[in-house]
This record gives C-alpha cells, structure tokens and sequence, in this order.
C-alpha cells in the first residue's frame, strides 16, 4: 500500500502559497487514490530540534553508554527517521528562504538523515537507500530564478535537493519540482509558472 508524507516547510501558517498548493494537490491526489495512507508533518508548526551537543554526542557514543539527555535526542532523531521512512512518496510545500530552504527543514533533514537508514557505507562507497521512492517539490521564489534569469545562478534550493535526494538513492526523473516565480513581486506571482503548475500537478494527480 502507498504511503504518501505531506511536509509544510513554510512558516506563514495563514497565506502561504506552498501550503496552498501542498494541500490542494494531496486532498487531490488522495480523492484518486483513497487506498492511500497519508501522513503529516507540518515543520512551521513544530520545527524540529536543531542540532545539539546531546544529539552529537548520541550519534557518536554507544546506545549503552548515552547519558538520559544524550539518549533522549537520540529517540527524537529516531521518531523524525521513522516516520520519513515509513513513506514512499513525499509532498513538500518548500519556499525559497534566501536563497535555499527554510531552516527548519534543514533542521529535519539533519534529524533523519542517519547512515544505515537513509545511505550506507560499502567498500565501493556510499550507497544510498531511498531508491524506488517519489519527491514532488511545491516551491514558491519571491523573485524571477528562471534558467536565463539574471538570478538563476542564485538558485540554491533546487541543486541542493537534487543531489541530497541523489546522493540518497533517489533516481533524479523521481524528482519532480513545481515552481512559481516572482512571489514577492509588486504584481504578484507569474502568471505563466501558475498556470504551468496548474496544468503539472493536474498531469501529477492521476499518474503519480
């Protein structure tokens, strides 16, 4: 049976466009599918712990030999892994934060992204273990980062998931992103990516 992650990366709890659009397209997506199990995980309304010198010294120290504070972490870090992993396909409303991610999904990717789960070591090399799953990026830019824009070289949010996601097994045609330019700008979003996503996510609900 499918399981399909809904994560919300933006803080805007009220008029976020990602949100928007996450939800639309997984109320959707789950009317044509309804077999489906959908999960949540809404990263503005509870962002994940950053990084901490407990969470460090866990992932360094023994499980027998962690203090409460150390093991503690450690079961957090776990939970977020758990969850993630229990999916296989994922739908992430991500708006551009200078230039790349939000700091809370940066903060989540760090939480779950452990060796054994999300990649391995072997003698040839790291190896990842996401393979066979699908990521559809809802994603909002506050100006023009189109390729040919005098920004596109700005551009790091889409890069660095890409090769995150490649790094971890995830076969790039199962990468899809849904951009909408221009969200800040004075005369509001693109009309032309609106209406390019429009026609993506109606394409993505039936064949996703």
């Amino acid at each position: 049976m499918t399981t399909l992650l809904h994560i919300d990366a933006s803080h805007d709890l009220e008029e976020s466009s990602t949100r928007r659009m996450s939800r639309a397209f997984v109320d959707r997506w789950q009317a044509a599918h309804p077999n489906a199990t959908i999960l949540r995980r809404d990263l503005g309304r509870m962002p994940p712990p950053p990084l901490s010198e407990p969470f460090v010294r866990a992932v360094k120290t023994p499980a027998d030999r962690r203090s409460p504070t150390e093991q503690a972490a450690w079961e957090a870090s776990q939970a977020l892994a758990d969850e993630f992993l229990k999916a296989d396909r994922y739908v992430v409303g991500m708006p551009m934060h200078i230039l790349t991610v939000p700091s809370s999904f940066k903060a989540y990717v760090e939480q779950i992204f452990h060796e054994g789960r999300v990649f391995r070591r072997t003698e040839a090399g790291m190896v990842g273990s996401l393979g066979g799953r699908k990521f559809l990026f809802l994603v909002s830019k506050g100006a023009d980062y189109r390729l040919g824009a005098p920004l596109a070289a700005f551009d790091m949010l889409e890069p660095y998931l890409l090769k995150l996601l490649i790094f971890c097994g995830v076969n790039e045609s199962d990468i899809v992103f849904v951009t909408v330019n221009n969200a800040l700008s004075p005369s509001g979003p693109d009309r032309r990516d609106r209406g390019d996503a429009a026609d993506l996510i109606d394409g993505l609900v039936a064949s996703w």
